[in-house]
């Protein structure tokens, strides 16, 4: 009887919540005339639509209206809906627009981005943005904003134009992109947004609280709503998208070069079950032409988490995200999926994907998603299917209940891995976040049978977050499907923070944060504890200072290697100061970069680190990376580690891209390059010319290894 009296308040507060924004409409108008996407809001039926112009700013003087007009028009027929953007500028001439790139950091130019709901549950939405230059980038939201995913690309059009009196973006979204109920009359959610960098202006038709900071913009819960949309469906669809690929290679094995010609040929197939649910087929699957991993330095004795960088596995990967601390930016301590583990093996070598599907979507109440892989079998792996079965139930009006199921069975006979667990996302109010998580793993191995289990609470205002989590990982719990930082753990973590506006003494905002972690093992034995201490300034210009002081122990039950170094078993306390400077990043050349020194183990370790990025025009741009740490150990001389890396972007239009990034990693002794052409000849459809190159640099500099691919891939709609 308890539970049901707290699901009652839950929906009460989440209620009184969600109705503030729902007396806010805008109705889209029925078109008879073929809408041409080139900028200019020229045809008559622009001008009969209903028009909104009331934008509110999140930031920096919050409940402002934005400084600018913008007016925001819809429209659609069967097949599209339009958007048209009004965006007047009283001074056109410092309009910021100097990316043209798919997906480039659109946010650091002047722009305009749309949320579209299209299932009205303010749980999933889909994320557009777009600069005066017409560039495009795309986002698949997942979780109520919680899992957000950039690497989702929609078939979209959009055309920007800039003029005396500000700039005008054009945009047609087909609605077999999209996934929504199909009803006679709908009514979807929808928010739009403009940002002015050289104001440190964001603003929302919907306001998203200045707490809530950028990534509330993401947050499907400030919506209003889109209604007049009648008469439209998502037809089934099949979409077929072969690809071709060829080229020459040579690796030095044994001091022998190997020469290789490249030749494959694969298959990715779309199916449109219904509006919202969609089958997603691959064979051969090929990811020439995808970017290799940044260089890593490891200084501790726990593995590195890369990010998932392979399409297939993206497209709606946020459903399929389970665990402790997923959906951030940093790596989760534990995630029961981590998709590299298919078709990667540890040391980072691709293994042939043979074939595999994925079915994703919304039934009802229901979020589904089934992924099933097979891959070849190598030297160090025999052949492998892996299956992942993920559902979530809407609760509340902002609440989920989820289960996961994963398998992984090799040679498809005894030898098996799997892991089930359920999950709970209470959302009662949308600065209150809440999740439970319990997870178990079996195989044949007694010794691999054990559970973890998880809890947090997350609840921040205008100034203030705190935010608790207890997390508890079984000596024998593992998880080949997934990631995890280390097992045998009772992890109880507090963080809090203050954030304050002040806008006097030359400084715009003031933020100081303070956390601790407790852990110990499961013979209730002390294994860690941390102390952070960390404050930030930043200034009027968008530039910034942080500061932070940390203090922990950490017990080394087994020695480990570092470089030439051994770490010895032993308990260590370790003090660690860092300072870190940032310019803003909205203008053509911004840096990040600063120190850091503290204790090493037995020794001390001064660190420093540079990031550098330059618009040089709105073609050409090009980042920098620099890290090296000097680290001092007894009866050792000094070890030197050192990452340097370049990324060169060349937009010839907005579908023609050139890319070259350089790295070179001193404690791996290798260097490497990766070189990309990527042209989009129609939407959908690429053609792509890739160059890897890797150089040995432990005895001078030598070529290791190098490939050039060519990749030609082809749309067919049927």
């Amino acid at each position: 009887m308890g539970y049901r009296v707290i699901l009652f308040i839950f929906a009460i507060v989440a209620t009184i919540n969600f109705n503030a924004f729902a007396n806010k409409e805008i109705k889209a108008l029925k078109t008879q005339e073929a809408i041409k996407i080139d900028g200019h809001l020229n045809e008559k039926d622009w001008s009969r639509t209903q028009v909104i112009d009331h934008f509110t700013q999140q930031y920096p003087d919050e409940g402002q209206p934005l400084s600018e007009r913008t007016e925001v028009r819809l429209l659609y027929d069967t097949e599209k809906l339009y958007i048209g953007f009004e965006c007047y500028d009283s001074q056109p001439d410092k309009i910021v627009a100097n990316e043209m790139r798919r997906d480039g950091m659109l946010w650091q130019n002047d722009n305009i981005y749309i949320m579209l709901d299209t299932y009205g549950d303010k749980r999933q939405c889909v994320f557009f943005r777009i600069n005066p230059l017409g560039a495009q980038s795309d986002t698949a939201v997942t979780d109520g904003g919680e899992n957000l995913n950039g690497s989702w690309d929609c078939i979209w059009e959009c055309s920007g134009r800039q003029h005396d009196k500000g700039w005008t973006v054009e945009i047609a979204i087909p609605f077999n992109q999209l996934r929504f109920k199909k009803k006679d009359v709908m009514v979807w959610g929808v928010n739009f947004g403009r940002n002015i960098p050289r104001t440190n202006e964001t603003s929302q038709w919907i306001q998203v609280p200045k707490s809530q900071s950028w990534p509330g913009t993401f947050y499907p819960i400030y919506q209003g709503k889109l209604t007049g949309l009648q008469g439209i469906s998502s037809p089934s669809y099949f979409d077929v998208k072969p690809y071709l690929i060829g080229g020459l290679a040579e690796n030095l094995d044994d001091a022998d070069w190997q020469h290789n010609t490249e030749r494959d040929i694969g298959l990715d197939m779309k199916y449109g079950v219904t509006s919202n649910l969609t089958l997603d087929l691959t064979m051969n699957t090929d990811f020439a032409q995808v970017e290799a991993d940044q260089e890593q330095v490891n200084l501790n004795r726990f593995s590195l988490y890369f990010p998932e960088r392979r399409d297939f596995f993206l497209e709606g990967s946020g459903l399929f995200a389970f665990g402790a601390g997923v959906g951030g930016w940093g790596p989760p301590p534990l995630a029961v999926f981590y998709s590299r583990r298919i078709g990667i093996v540890d040391d980072d070598k691709e293994v042939r994907l043979l074939g595999g599907g994925k079915l994703t979507g919304k039934v009802g109440a229901y979020s589904v998603g089934a992924l099933n892989m097979t891959t070849a079998a190598s030297e160090q792996i025999p052949m492998t299917n892996f299956s992942v079965l993920r559902m979530q139930r809407d609760i509340l009006s902002d609440s989920t209940v989820g289960l996961i199921l994963t398998n992984r069975q090799s040679d498809f006979g005894g030898s098996y891995h799997r892991n089930g667990g359920i999950d709970l996302f209470l959302r009662p109010h949308d600065q209150w976040r809440m999740r439970a998580m319990t997870v178990g793993s079996w195989s044949p191995d007694p010794g691999e049978r054990d559970y973890a289990w998880y809890l947090s609470n997350n609840w921040r205002n205008k100034h203030f977050r705190v935010n608790a989590s207890y997390l508890d990982i079984g000596p024998d719990f593992t998880s080949e499907m997934g990631y995890m930082y280390r097992k045998d753990i009772r992890s109880f973590r507090m963080n809090t923070g203050v954030n304050s506006q002040i806008n006097q003494f030359l400084i715009r905002d003031l933020g100081a944060s303070l956390s601790g972690r407790y852990l110990l093992d499961h013979d209730n034995r002390l294994i860690g504890w941390e102390v952070y201490i960390g404050g930030d300034i930043s200034f009027p210009a968008g530039d910034g200072i942080n500061l932070d002081f940390q203090r922990y122990f950490d017990r080394v039950d087994e020695s480990f290697s570092f470089d030439a170094a051994e770490i010895p078993a032993g308990n260590y306390e370790m003090n660690n100061f860092s300072l870190g400077l940032y310019s803003d990043s909205s203008r053509p050349f911004s840096i990040y970069g600063g120190m850091n020194y503290g204790d090493y183990f037995q020794g001390n370790k001064l660190g420093f680190y540079i990031d550098s990025q330059w618009r040089v025009t709105h073609q050409l741009a090009i980042d920098t990376r620099f890290n090296r740490n000097l680290i001092y150990l007894p009866e050792i001389d000094r070890i030197t580690t050192t990452v340097v890396g370049a990324r060169i972007n060349y937009a010839f239009n907005t579908r023609i891209f050139a890319k070259l990034f350089t790295q070179w990693n001193r404690s791996e002794e290798r260097a490497s390059a990766n070189f990309l052409l990527n042209y989009i000849y129609r939407p959908g459809s690429d053609f792509y010319i890739v160059y890897n190159q890797t150089w040995g640099t432990s005895d001078g500099f030598y070529t290791d290894e190098w490939t050039l691919l060519s990749k030609f891939t082809f749309l067919f709609s049927l």
